[in-house]
């Protein structure tokens, strides 16, 4: 059934005000299996994505040390990411109705590996993302510096440590094998990975609002 408008303005403001939802059933077991493998299978491809500085970029993003790598996408994350079915349930979430897709990768953690403090780019709007592995740390979360300026991000990080604790910061699941995905607003909320205590995988999928 299509959304009315009544629904959409309802979704928007709660995507407004908490900045995440979790979109359930969108992932087959045929479908997540495939991507495991698919993941697994590229491993031998995956580039570094190190740097120790912290920056804001000029798209309005704010970067902070990283230490991972990134596995390009094959053909089951390829055609999961340009997903009409996901696309619909996420403008539906999100009350977003003109969200378009910007492809995906995974992310590889290795034992000792982390984000630090961060925004992601200007062309996440929205961000989905999923594990391939069990058992992957959540990652922590500040939706009290909702579109906080990268100078204020910057004395996050000064006064707080790359991985602030502690109450108003809190923490975001990702699925694993359940069907589900979690969208989140990678741009506008400040969100880290502390160093994670084994090696993990994490499907991410950029979406940008027209």
């Amino acid at each position: 059934m299509r959304q009315t408008e009544a629904e959409r303005r309802a979704a928007r403001t709660s995507w407004d005000r908490t900045g995440t939802a979790l979109i359930p059933q969108v992932l087959t077991a045929v479908r997540f299996e495939a991507l495991v493998t698919e993941a697994r299978g590229q491993l031998d491809q995956a580039a570094p994505h190190i740097h120790e500085h912290t920056a804001a970029h000029r798209d309005g993003s704010f970067a902070s040390p990283v230490h991972c790598s990134f596995v390009p996408p094959g053909p089951a994350l390829e055609t999961l990411a340009y997903d009409r079915t996901l696309l619909a349930a996420l403008r539906e979430a999100t009350g977003i109705p003109r969200l378009i897709p910007r492809g995906g990768a995974v992310v590889r953690y290795q034992e000792g590996d982390f984000q630090g403090l961060h925004t992601d780019s200007v062309k996440s709007t929205v961000t989905v993302a999923f594990a391939l592995t069990p058992d992957l740390p959540p990652m922590g979360w500040a939706p009290h510096l909702h579109n906080a300026h990268p100078d204020d991000l910057s004395k996050v990080v000064a006064d707080h440590g790359i991985f602030p604790e502690g109450e108003p910061y809190t923490t975001l699941a990702h699925p694993y094998g359940d069907g589900s995905v979690r969208a989140f607003a990678g741009y506008s909320v400040p969100h880290w990975r502390p160093r994670q205590p084994a090696g993990g995988l994490l499907v991410t999928m950029s979406f940008l609002d027209l």
